[in-house]
């Protein structure tokens, strides 16, 4: 058990540190993001060029951008071209357009997961768009009815392919051949290698052919051809001129290897005798095949929806990845248990039988459990990543993957019964092994259907953006509320998402009578990501206590910040501010819902720390660190509570940000921590004229002049580490953190 699991952890390590220096973010089809007119755009002239960005990068050679007229005459240039610099933008030239409405039609194939995607949008030269544009079909919700039992039949092979050997590695090795099992027992562990074996030269079979089905598949859709038509150079240009056939070659060659270290132990095991079973040579190359299967695994998970996951790619990834390897260590083992177990049955005398019986399954549970385990956290994991919001679960995905779970549940149910009700009862009942059996092939069968789910969902474009686009959990404004000073404050963000937005303020009286004579009601919106220099602008009183800036432009998805000062002429001044969390905008909508990075970092530590909890408790039984099977156990769940700590007590790269937004409490806050420590040398205005400034040199800083100019990370590092050459000193020990934070709050209310 050491040894396979050892190999298994060495392969997902090299994965993981490769996954790390890869880690851009996509969307998992390569819908439109933007473009140049912009969609529904009226122009007074007329462009010279129409470009798209998508959210993938594209394959350059699959990919076209047409331009028509209301006839359907095209009127590009012919020379659609993908930037060599920027992957996710197409552009196409013009002809001399005249006025009147014109539909862009793009179709492209993403390098990620090979999907073929198709789109269009309208724009005018000199008029409005007229009712006469062109109809352009939109993609279908299946590229074709073929492809997901191609995947289908993709990854129930290689799931039995490495299956049969984690079955044969850490089942039916120990059992059959260990050092007191008697010759019938080692006749028995050679009859189930070798069936197990003809099993798993089946799964390359289908491996390979179900590949190559694939891979023309692939080539007719992404060509708009036949099958027959795209033999020959549309196939080899497929293969060696797109991201996507690359890894499927790279699959192939995975897939050959196998079978080549399977025949080599074939080879070697007809030179050895039952008694001979556990050689280093047919271990090495039984690990060496294990390898190649692993390596093969990845590469369905590198064309999978975790590959192209916004924004969280390395997790969703590396996820998608450990869920398939648990998939292999479970059902892909359960495979080979169910043809196994008549083999025991009928071979057997009840005493052997029963004793055989015994060791086998509570060895396979302890693999088969643990794997459910892992199981469960990742697919959690990666059905948020892919569905993200609740009302995204009324999508085609979403709808399929409840399908799943719901076959999941009776395979779960039928594992159970086995592990309490079966198990127990082995050693001591020779018709228990019947029920095994029937409890067994129901597992089996069901998770068959489990694999199909699977097939379709990985053939489906992923809940959220299907949402996004539909407009399915996706809000049309943002609206905040706050009282200050006796001064009731709204705030409503219409939609809340990059591009123009409408920004109404709201005034109240404490009795809730519309405020109409405020003499200035200004606002800041900042995005906390990176200081853009944004203006404070005034908003127009429009009636009713309402004051509105129209057009104001959200320029980057993020955490942005708005802060807003109320100025009455009976009344104190009123200053607060609210955070929001600025969508993304995308042609159609698809990129409105992603993932949060934040809260993947936490998901995942959660349940990398408590798999590692559970491993430690299934491992102490077994021997924990000094026994082979122990080790085998604590192993991985040690390496997976120490990431999942990492990834828990530990951000992305530092990014200072204030955790205050600067509302009342925290300026109340500021200004007590600003007068007990920086109003000695600065003075209580911020002019620098506090008691202690003369002879300082150089002497303090006007703050209201000073602290406009920089951003306010760099204003907490100020007060925090000090100025070097200033009498600027740290105060880092005198303060805390969110002290600090307050007084960066504060001091930029000088002057106001």
């Amino acid at each position: 058990m050491k040894k396979g699991l050892a190999a298994l952890l060495l392969i997902a390590a090299a994965l993981w540190a490769s996954v790390a220096t890869d880690a851009e973010p996509a969307y998992g089809h390569a819908n439109q993001a933007r473009s140049a007119p912009s969609p529904d755009s009226v122009l007074e002239m007329a462009p010279t060029r129409v470009a798209v960005w998508f959210t993938e990068p594209i394959e350059p050679d699959l990919s076209e951008i047409r331009v028509l007229d209301s006839q359907g005459t095209q009127v590009d240039a012919g020379d659609s071209l993908v930037d060599p610099a920027d992957g996710t933008a197409m552009s196409v030239g013009l002809q001399t357009l005249s006025n009147g409405t014109y539909t862009v039609a793009w179709k492209n194939v993403s390098t990620v997961d090979g999907h073929l995607v198709r789109g269009s949008f309208l724009f005018s030269v000199g008029e409005s768009i007229s009712g006469g544009a062109l109809e352009v079909p939109s993609s279908p919700l299946l590229q074709s009815p073929v492809e997901p039992v191609l995947r289908w039949l993709v990854l129930l092979s290689v799931l039995g392919m490495v299956g049969g050997l984690v079955f044969d590695l850490l089942v039916t090795r120990p059992v059959a051949f260990a050092r007191e099992a008697g010759r019938p027992l080692r006749l028995l562990g050679v009859a189930l290698v070798a069936r197990s074996n003809r099993a798993v030269w089946l799964a390359i079979a289908v491996f390979l052919g179900a590949s190559v089905a694939q891979l023309l598949l692939q080539t007719s859709i992404a060509r708009d051809a036949s099958i027959v038509s795209v033999l020959g150079s549309p196939l080899w240009t497929m293969l060696t001129d797109t991201e996507w056939g690359r890894i499927w070659a790279w699959r192939g060659f995975m897939g050959v290897g196998f079978a080549l270290s399977l025949a080599g132990l074939a080879v070697a095991g007809r030179r050895s005798n039952s008694r001979d079973m556990g050689g280093r040579l047919e271990v090495g190359l039984r690990l060496l095949a294990l390898g190649f299967g692993g390596a093969a695994l990845w590469t369905l998970s590198l064309t999978s929806h975790g590959a192209a996951t916004t924004g969280i790619r390395w997790f969703a990834l590396s996820v998608d990845y450990i869920h398939l390897v648990a998939s292999a260590f479970w059902v892909g083992a359960l495979f080979h248990l169910a043809m196994g177990i008549p083999l025991v049955l009928r071979s057997l005398a009840p005493g052997q039988r029963r004793a055989c019986l015994s060791g086998i399954v509570p060895r396979f549970s302890v693999v088969a459990g643990l794997s459910v385990i892992v199981l469960i956290v990742t697919g959690v994991f990666s059905a948020w990543a892919q569905v993200t919001v609740l009302p995204a679960v009324d999508t085609p995905y979403g709808m399929t993957l409840l399908v799943k779970v719901a076959i999941v549940v009776p395979v779960l149910v039928l594992a159970a019964l086995n592990l309490v009700w079966v198990r127990p009862r082995l050693a001591r009942s020779d018709g228990i092994g019947r029920w095994l059996r029937r409890l067994v092939l129901g597992e089996a069968a069901l998770a068959v259907l489990v694999l199909g789910a699977v097939g379709v969902l990985t053939s489906l474009e992923p809940a959220r953006q299907v949402a996004g686009r539909e407009g399915k959990g996706i809000v049309d404004s943002q609206f905040f509320r706050d009282t200050v000073e006796g001064t009731g404050i709204g705030l409503e963000i219409e939609p809340g998402r990059v591009g123009s937005n409408r920004v109404v303020v709201s005034l109240e009286d404490r009795l809730g009578m519309p405020i109409t004579n405020a003499s200035d009601v200004s606002v800041l919106l900042t995005y906390l990501g990176a200081d853009l220099g944004e203006p404070v602008v005034s908003a127009t009183a429009v009636g009713d206590g309402s004051y509105v800036l129209e057009e104001s432009q959200i320029s980057i998805a993020g955490v942005w910040q708005a802060e807003l000062t109320v100025v009455r002429p009976d009344a104190f001044d009123a200053r607060t501010a609210f955070r929001f969390e600025a969508a993304s905008t995308a042609a159609g909508g698809s990129a409105l819902i992603s993932p949060s990075p934040d809260t993947a970092r936490l998901l995942l530590g959660i349940g990398l720390a408590g798999l590692g909890f559970v491993f430690a408790m299934v491992a102490m039984p077994l021997g924990g660190r000094n026994l082979r099977e122990g080790a085998g156990v604590l192993v991985p769940g040690t390496a997976a509570f120490l990431v999942g700590v990492f990834l828990l007590f530990t951000g992305g790269a530092e990014q200072l940000r204030n955790p205050f937004p600067p509302a009342p409490e925290s300026l109340a806050a500021g200004e007590a921590a600003y007068l007990q420590n920086c109003q000695v040398c600065h003075g209580t205005e911020g002019r620098g004229d506090g008691p202690g400034a003369p002879g300082l040199v150089p002497p303090p800083a006007d703050l209201v002049i000073h602290v406009p100019l920089h951003p306010e990370r760099d204003l907490f590092r100020f007060i925090h580490d000090g100025i070097p050459g200033t009498a600027m000193a740290p105060l880092g020990s005198r303060m805390t953190d969110d002290e600090i934070w307050h007084v960066v709050n504060y001091v930029k209310t000088l002057g106001r």
